[in-house]
């Protein structure tokens, strides 16, 4: 039983009543679940390091006419209750930017669960979300792993309480883009679900659908790849060279450490690809899980199209200041690189 309905792509599905959740649901096979302990337990996998390299710090890729310039931060963890802050070389670095987007991991519920590894925000991560970035300036977006942790109606609760609250919201079946300013178009989607009955939320294998012919750049912005590995492996590379034969640039999350921000020449131009930019907050006990990148990007016109004009991006790592308190941080380097 369900709510029938139609996506931006015009595919007809059904909305998911609740139903009971899996306790130990994971996105992965027997294999890459065995991976995913044995990268947790000693520390994030270097394989395939050879075959991706960071693009500087600073660098232009293309020689634009600067239109408009977006910021972009990793995986929101929770956070425990713990006051989150921000180091002002944090906040100064997004101080030029007109939109900033970030994955919001989790769902804002008082609601007790026994589902393994759920993730649970507190009300508070939006006020201190709100001193980082003003809100109306700043989308998160929902289609991750963990949107099914809790079903339908407390997915939908959390939503509206963030858009209420002030932030634009994408992630959702219905909603999985927004265009900025009229002239950018980012969609956000994801390549797993830690529960099987996730309907609700947009998926990378319709992510082409979700295009926007009248934007003048489209961003895919997903969830994919794996957890604890510093590389993306050679299936994901070649899957991010097909998608930019349609995307502009694409800016991942999901593995939970970071992952190299590099560049690919498509048809004589240059475009960006972040595979993930980590964990931008989160309270847990391994330290591992600490480290993430920010990253903001030009875009405007040269020679008739619009592309990726220069390109700044650093390391960030979480701080616990005392039991209470989280404070992010930029780092000139990652100790994993």
């Amino acid at each position: 039983m369900g709510i029938q309905d139609k996506d931006q792509a015009g595919k007809t599905y059904k909305w998911a009543v609740d139903t009971p959740r899996k306790r130990f649901s994971t996105p992965y096979n027997l294999i890459e679940g065995l991976q995913w302990i044995l990268h947790n337990v000693i520390r994030p996998s270097r394989k395939f390091w050879k075959l991706t390299k960071f693009i500087p710090q600073k660098v232009v890729l293309n020689k634009i006419s600067p239109q408009i310039k977006l910021g972009f931060v990793g995986d929101i963890m929770r956070t425990e209750g713990k006051k989150l802050t921000f180091a002002p070389e944090v906040i100064a670095f997004f101080k030029d930017v007109d939109f900033l987007i970030g994955n919001f991991e989790g769902t804002i519920t008082r609601k007790e669960t026994k589902i393994f590894a759920a993730q649970v925000h507190s009300k508070n991560i939006l006020a201190s979300l709100e001193k980082l970035f003003p809100p109306e300036r700043f989308v998160l977006t929902f289609a991750n792993n963990h949107a099914g942790d809790f079903g339908w109606s407390e997915f939908n609760k959390s939503y509206q309480m963030v858009k209420e609250y002030g932030f634009k919201t994408i992630g959702r079946r219905d909603e999985p883009s927004i265009l900025l300013n009229n002239q950018v178009n980012i969609v956000n989607c994801t390549a797993w679900s830690n529960q099987p009955d996730t309907p609700y939320i947009a998926y990378l294998r319709d992510s082409n659908a979700y295009l926007n012919p009248r934007s003048k750049f489209n961003i895919l912005y997903p969830h994919w790849g794996y957890e604890m590995q510093l590389y993306p492996n050679p299936k994901q590379i070649k899957l991010a060279k097909t998608l930019l034969k349609r995307w502009d640039m694409i800016i991942g999350h999901h593995s939970h450490c970071p992952q190299p921000i590099t560049a690919y020449e498509v048809e004589r131009e240059t475009k960006l690809v972040a595979y993930s930019l980590g964990d931008f907050c989160i309270s847990i006990r391994y330290k591992k899980y600490f480290w993430g990148i920010v990253v903001k990007v030009e875009l405007g016109p040269a020679d008739g199209k619009w592309k990726v004009g220069s390109v700044e991006w650093k390391f960030t790592k979480v701080y616990e200041i005392d039991k209470n308190t989280l404070e992010i941080r930029l780092k000139k380097r990652c100790k994993y690189f």
